[in-house]
């Protein structure tokens, strides 16, 4: 690890070598231009991250590894969903089909995990399916490490914050089309194909007191494994001006969305080579989900004078989904038959949710603060109702006395021979209820030291309750739990130049366990919460006006009291429980920006990440010691760069290449009863775009994502393991077009 920290900081000061000697030679001659421009000009990391700190605080004064993609990379890169940028962001990787299934300094996150995913710094997400549009994000922020203090329930690894789009003082519309196809995984461009519309347009209202903006988006494209995505989303806000201190924002949104079910792909004996194509799909053709969500913020800033500004904002979403189809089970012991399931479901969740802090900068003698104190409180609620979950056979002939075959064929699923969904039997059913509560008290202060030296401490307290309840079969239980933590953070930070910044800290998370856990005997949740502990150091770079940064990081996070399934005692119905211990994960990553040209950006990033199980309470857990967490690679490296001419008779013609680069992925963990474990290979996968800039009106981009058709698995699941294998896409091409009105 060492030897990696050490490796690394010669990267750094290499590149700090080399800026130096391009500022010396360019000293008298006119300054190169600032990147300003929205395309070829416009920054893909921005230098400024506020989720890090809930300040407007340099990322060079944060004691922790935060970055800031911009708009500018997310349309370099042509992506239309958050999911999609994760494997350009260092450290982090998609570990399934929806935003919230993302793995960040090697431990993931769930659907279970309102806060892996922000809005505006706030929980709550319109739609759970898919992921995010980016087409509705000003930008998308990174927060790596345990951010409990701030925010709450956190998982140790960090959190996505996606700043939406607000309402500018100037008039200004973009109309964005793209067209998409595929053209590998043994599919012919046209096989597959589909389109994506939007629509963005702000302004002023009279004397611009108000403000407003609109964002609209239209998917409807068909995927490569046979399946379809149509979506809808509104997004309508205002800003009110109120006086020159006083700003209060409204915004809006709903999501509307429906999609082939698809639970993916299945490794039988775990064994990665026995996966079928990457386009087979084991749902039959009219399995569908469906889902629907509302949500807004209010907002409200006031600047008190003499830099003091209170900030409150309440975010309220509500949303239902469903499901029905036929589920990926198990592969039987003939490791070519698929068990599937008769399943119907809906969901219905709620989040509410405030946050308000008052930031005041204050002196003590020499010291200069940055204080921040803060509440944050909130209740979210799901209701999941099970409306029929009946499995096919485990042994025996592939079909049910009187009724349809459940179960297909691995490599050659023949569809059809199925019953409607109503001619099979209910099997076990539930409807379970959750409602969480949560509370907290903040604060923490940037403190100026001396010229070189700054300091950050943090403290929270957490209270948190859970209450769950069966509300459809016999008996109908009650389960509760209440828990409260006291959660510190600090950072040392020494800056020998106002371009370098060597740092230190620790920081925490707490994470209560579910109220409807249960433990073998039929407990109800007397597991104690997870907590999350990480000391980082590392170095950042800011040099040339902005032009290069780097970020260095060291770290070592350990999350205790997991929890893991196991088999419930006789006569205990359910699910049932144990806690196994603790994992660790300790790594290096090193980030870098670059543009050495006005017209030339270079960004990439390599991480080196042994996430494991480090411990465990009992002996039957006892083989899980040291195995590589799930969804978590070693080695992990990305790249984009892109180049403008500006110039001459192509001006206008721009270029972009990028690639990222998995080591092997753990897809299971191992038991006591089997000890065997999935492993994904690994892929290095390559993308090329081009570019043209037609005045300052007119862009088009012509994409080649996965230009060499390399065959590869994002992950796992979050749940389902070796029956839930994510491929990830064959070659595809993309053209857009964006019309600046």
């Amino acid at each position: 690890m060492l030897r990696n920290y050490v490796a690394a900081t010669t990267v750094l000061m290499a590149l700090s070598n080399v800026s130096a000697a391009q500022t010396n030679q360019g000293a008298g001659e006119t300054a190169e231009p600032e990147l300003e421009t929205v395309t070829v000009e416009a920054k893909f990391v921005a230098t400024g991250a506020t989720s890090a700190m809930k300040q407007d605080v340099s990322v060079m004064d944060t004691p922790f590894s935060v970055a800031n993609y911009s708009d500018a990379f997310m349309k370099a890169i042509e992506t239309t969903n958050v999911a999609d940028l994760y494997s350009y962001m260092t450290g982090v990787r998609r570990g399934g089909v929806s935003g919230y299934d993302v793995s960040i300094r090697g431990f993931k996150t769930t659907q279970a995990d309102k806060g892996a995913i922000l809005v505006d710094g706030l929980p709550g997400l319109s739609g759970r399916f898919g992921s995010p549009p980016t087409f509705a994000s000003e930008h998308v922020e990174v927060v790596k490490g345990p951010a409990s203090v701030l925010y709450g329930q956190a998982q140790p690894g960090g959190f996505i914050n996606i700043v939406s789009k607000k309402p500018k003082d100037t008039f200004g519309a973009i109309i964005d089309l793209r067209a998409n196809s595929f053209s590998g995984g043994g599919l012919s461009f046209g096989d597959a194909s589909g389109y994506n519309a939007g629509f963005d347009v702000t302004g002023p209202i009279g004397d611009g007191q108000l403000l407003y903006r609109m964002v609209a988006e239209h998917t409807d494209r068909d995927t490569f494994r046979d399946g379809f995505e149509d979506s809808q989303y509104f997004s309508p806000s205002a800003t009110w001006n109120i006086t020159d201190d006083t700003t209060l924002g409204l915004s809006l949104e709903y999501r509307k969305r429906k999609n082939a079910y698809d639970n993916q792909l299945v490794a039988p004996n775990k064994d990665a080579r026995l996966i079928a194509d990457i386009r087979t799909r084991y749902q039959e053709p009219g399995d569908v989900q469906e889902e629907e969500g509302y949500g807004g913020t209010l907002s409200l800033s006031h600047d008190f004078g003499d830099d003091v500004r209170l900030n409150a904002a309440f975010r309220s979403v509500n949303s239902e989904d469903t499901a029905r189809g036929f589920d990926n089970v198990a592969v039987l012991a003939d490791q070519v038959t698929l068990q599937r399931r008769a399943r119907q479901q809906l969901n219905k969740r709620t989040y509410n949710y405030l946050d308000s802090n008052l930031s005041i900068p204050f002196a003590t003698g020499a010291l200069e603060h940055k204080l921040l104190v803060g509440v944050n409180a909130g209740i979210d609620t799901t209701d999941f109702e099970r409306i029929q979950f009946f499995n096919g056979p485990t042994t025996g002939p592939n079909a049910v006395p009187g009724a349809g075959r459940l179960n297909v064929n691995v490599y050659n699923p023949v569809y059809g021979n199925v019953l409607p969904l109503s001619g099979y039997a209910p099997g076990p059913l539930n409807r379970r209820y959750t409602e969480n509560t949560s509370a907290g008290v903040y604060l923490s202060d940037l403190v100026t030291l001396s010229e070189r030296w700054k300091a950050s401490f943090g403290l929270r307290y957490a209270s948190e309750k859970q209450e769950t309840e069966e509300r459809k079969t016999p008996p109908l239980t009650s389960q509760k739990t209440d828990s409260s933590e006291v959660l510190p953070t600090a950072g040392l930070m020494f800056q020998p130049t106002q371009s370098w910044t060597l740092y230190a800290s620790y920081a925490t998370s707490f994470v209560p366990q579910a109220a409807g856990v249960q433990d073998a005997a039929g407990a109800a949740n007397p597991f104690d919460p997870q907590t999350g502990k990480q000391f980082e150091v590392g170095a950042k770079l800011d040099m040339l006006q902005e032009r290069l940064t780097a970020t260095l990081a060291l770290f070592d996070i350990k999350k205790e009291n997991t929890l893991a399934a196991i088999t419930c005692n006789a006569g205990v119905p359910g699910t049932c429980s144990q806690q196994v211990g603790a994992e660790r994960s300790e790594g290096v990553e090193l980030e870098v920006n670059y543009s050495p040209l006005h017209n030339l950006q270079v960004i990439g990033g390599v991480a080196y990440t042994d996430a494991r199980v480090e411990e465990t309470f009992n002996a039957p857990a006892a083989p899980l010691v040291g195995a590589q967490l799930t969804n978590s690679a070693r080695r992990a490296a990305n790249l984009w760069v892109r180049y403008d001419i500006d110039t001459g008779p192509l001006q206008g013609l721009g270029v972009g290449l990028g690639a990222f680069h998995s080591s092997e992925v753990a897809g299971s963990l191992p038991s006591a009863s089997d000890r065997r474990i999935l492993m994904l290979p690994s892929y290095t996968v390559a993308d090329f775009a081009l570019y043209y800039e037609l005045g300052e009106r007119f862009d088009f981009t012509l994409k080649f994502g996965n230009l060499f058709d390399e065959r590869y698995f994002e992950g796992v699941n979050s749940t389902t393991n070796e029956v839930g294998v994510v491929p990830g896409m064959p070659r595809n091409v993309t053209l857009s077009w964006r019309v600046n009105l």
